[in-house]
């Protein structure tokens, strides 16, 4: 299976170059840098630093708090990070600037990453969340770079697929020195694939670590705050697929049935399809524009900026988080419930079902199936001010209740780089 990987993963090589070529017509900022994901790395990239890779914005915000801390408190060390999406590279970017080397990382063809590997000469690699690729966990291993997993979630689908690949999931995993879990659901599945005891722990999930700071809103929408200060209905949709848009559109068009003032903040996964969700509006007779066209006076303002979406959802009073009404498998509900939203979700919630366990509990997520559920979910919170405040202290309530997990990865952290020290003596 090992050597059937690598094939197939060698003759990937050009159907990653296509992948790249179509992404970089359809979203400029794939033309930047795009080297670095064939693992050649700018020679301003310095050797022999720890690297963290996270995949997108939201893993690269959870990181940084644990970014943070290796900063301050292992100051002789270098600190390079990778990321996969161009947010995530921009999160990063933003948040630590030049206190950080940072490039993309190589694809998981073994070319890619052995030249990735001999540029950099990584001390230690720290993956966020998922990002298991055979390749680069087992080359850095080979190569005496220590690899570690933190706040890993592995959901029963997943589980399947790895138990699936037989011993190529098995050499992978024994290259990897701990796996600091996010919940008891996890750290059994991980066992289950044979993953020993002692290499497991569960810390709890980072991404309940969200601060004040990271929900400062951009003062040029302090605006659209405002506007839901005034007691306007104004909901909002984050993280939609297609066709998500359709199903909130349409509620929101029911909802205008009532409320005629009422406002739909819509903020798609991927930007790119602003343009695309526009058309879908001007469909249904709906008035919309973009948020860097910012016009209160329409129905639908459409979210066109990457990296703002968490303190956006301060401006709503309602949340339905997408991904769950299709396969995706649903996103994060942690960041509207820091602000004490009701938060709406479709069914399909693998991706974060402990998480979302914990909201439904306490009766602050709702299953969503259709327009109509989510219209008269908005509704319904909208006119019950009692149950939307019921909702807030609930949900804000549960975030408290799952914070501190940061502070047990960096725990875990002085102690590997200890080992770490000690292995370079």
């Amino acid at each position: 299976m090992r050597f059937l990987y690598a094939i197939v993963s060698r003759l990937s090589l050009p159907v990653f170059a296509c992948y790249l070529l179509y992404r970089s017509i359809t979203e400029s900022v794939y033309r930047e840098r795009k080297r670095e994901r064939f693992g050649f790395i700018p020679t301003e990239i310095r050797t022999g630093s720890v690297w963290f890779h996270t995949v997108s914005a939201g893993e690269a915000i959870a990181a940084i708090p644990v970014i943070e801390y290796v900063l301050q408190n292992q100051v002789s060390e270098r600190v390079l990070i990778t990321t996969t999406t161009p947010t995530g590279y921009k999160a990063m970017e933003t948040r630590l600037g030049s206190r950080i080397d940072l490039c993309y990382v190589p694809y998981d063809v073994p070319s890619c990453v052995k030249r990735f590997l001999n540029r950099t000469q990584p001390k230690a690699l720290f993956l966020m969340e998922t990002e298991l690729w055979p390749n680069l966990v087992n080359q850095a291993a080979q190569g005496d770079v220590p690899v570690y997993l933190l706040n890993a979630r592995l959901s029963e689908k997943s589980a399947s697929g790895y138990a699936r690949m037989g011993v190529l999931a098995l050499s992978m995993l024994k290259n990897i020195r701990m796996v600091a879990c996010q919940y008891q659901d996890t750290a059994a599945r991980f066992k289950d694939l044979g993953l020993p005891n002692e290499k497991v722990v569960v810390t709890g999930n980072v991404k309940f670590d969200l601060n004040d700071q990271d929900a400062r809103l951009p003062e040029d929408l302090n605006d659209l705050k405002e506007l839901k200060d005034t007691g306007k209905l104004v909901w909002i949709a984050g993280s939609t697929h297609n066709p998500e848009e359709e199903v909130v559109l349409d509620a929101h068009k029911s909802v205008l049935g009532q409320f005629p003032d009422a406002k739909l903040i819509l903020a798609p996964r991927h930007t790119k399809r602003a343009h695309e969700i526009l058309s879908m509006s001007a469909s249904r007779g709906l008035q919309a524009c973009l948020l860097s066209d910012l016009d209160l006076s329409k129905e639908v303002i459409i979210v066109d900026r990457m990296g703002i979406l968490f303190p956006l959802y301060q401006c709503a009073m309602i949340a339905f988080v997408g991904g769950s009404l299709q396969h995706t498998g649903g996103h994060n509900p942690i960041e509207p419930a820091y602000f004490g939203l009701p938060i709406l979700m479709g069914p399909n919630r693998q991706n974060f079902a402990e998480v979302c366990s914990r909201f439904v509990d306490r009766d602050c997520l709702f299953r969503v199936n259709n327009a109509e559920d989510v219209a008269e979910k908005v509704l319904t919170f909208h006119q019950d001010s009692a149950t939307r405040a019921r909702c807030f202290e609930n949900a804000r309530a549960v975030v408290h209740e799952n914070q501190g997990a940061s502070e047990r990865v960096c725990s875990l952290m002085d102690r590997w780089f200890d080992e770490i020290k000690l292995a370079e003596d």
